[in-house]
């Protein structure tokens, strides 16, 4: 009659058993979670590459804000948790610094589910870079830092690289001067054509383009305000400047201002040849 094993023995034989499920269940819990934390990377991703327009922008102050609203799906199979993002936007050929750094999250993304980031980026005009930015478009490079927990204990960190393609509100400014006529008063009138296309998606401008002439010796030859709306696209303006007749626009400057409630942004200074 064989000895039956003690209740000790039993019990260690239970404890194998359920360590060697537990270190099977820990091996594919594991392998599951890395395989869909790489594919949460894959999807920001491709994603980040083809992160190219605004959603919505406006001017406040001397800055552009700029809302990106940056998808981000999760195809694996355990909840993203309290994502966040930090975003750096740089082209160093315009300036050394970065132009605009900012924060989106926290978010919380089911598996097999689909999450959106908000980014409300201000790309301030008063920077180095702010006069070529309002005149010319230009390709940002860009870079995202993802935190969060995956299956609430796995932490995921992830550098993504973008490239932005920044639309200038003021693309292409212009002005086009016709031929001078005497006006009453010892004025001379010149008609003059101002043109600027808006090439920032979703950013509406509407307020007054104040512009003034000025002579090489300081003297202000004239300051006028035209109104300014529209959407997107090009903006023509056909207006008069009236100056005194002393006054040439040969060898002068131009500035001009655009100014909105709540609004003002410089334009750069223009010489006339």
């Amino acid at each position: 009659m064989r000895r039956r094993p003690s209740a000790l023995y039993r019990f260690a034989q239970i404890l194998r058993v359920v360590a060697i499920l537990a270190m099977v269940f820990l091996v594919v819990f594991l392998s599951t979670v890395a395989l869909s934390a790489a594919q949460l990377g894959i999807g920001i991703g491709r994603q980040a590459g083809t992160l190219h327009h605004s959603i919505s922008a406006a001017i406040v102050g001397t800055s552009v804000l700029v809302n990106v609203t940056f998808p981000v799906p999760n195809q694996g199979y355990y909840n993203v948790g309290d994502l966040t993002l930090v975003a750096i936007f740089s082209n160093l050929s315009i300036q050394l610094s970065p132009i605009a750094v900012t924060e989106g999250g926290p978010v919380t993304i089911p598996g097999h589910g689909k999450g959106n980031l908000s980014l409300l980026t201000a790309f301030d005009m008063g920077q180095p870079a702010g006069p070529f930015l309002l005149l010319n478009d230009a390709g940002i490079l860009g870079t995202l830092w993802l935190n969060a927990s995956y299956a609430a204990v796995i932490p995921v960190n992830l550098e993504v690289a973008f490239h932005y393609h920044w639309g200038a509100p003021f693309a292409n400014l212009s002005y086009a001067t016709g031929t001078p006529f005497l006006g009453p008063n010892s004025t001379v009138e010149i008609p003059v054509t101002i043109h600027f296309e808006n090439h920032t998606p979703g950013l509406k401008l509407a307020g007054n383009l104040t512009v003034t002439v000025t002579q090489p010796n300081g003297v202000i030859c004239t300051q006028q305000r035209f109104p300014v709306q529209t959407y997107n696209g090009p903006v023509t303006l056909s207006e008069t400047f009236i100056m005194p007749s002393t006054c040439t626009l040969t060898g002068d400057t131009i500035t001009s201002v655009f100014t909105a409630p709540g609004i003002n942004v410089a334009l750069p200074t223009e010489t006339i040849p």
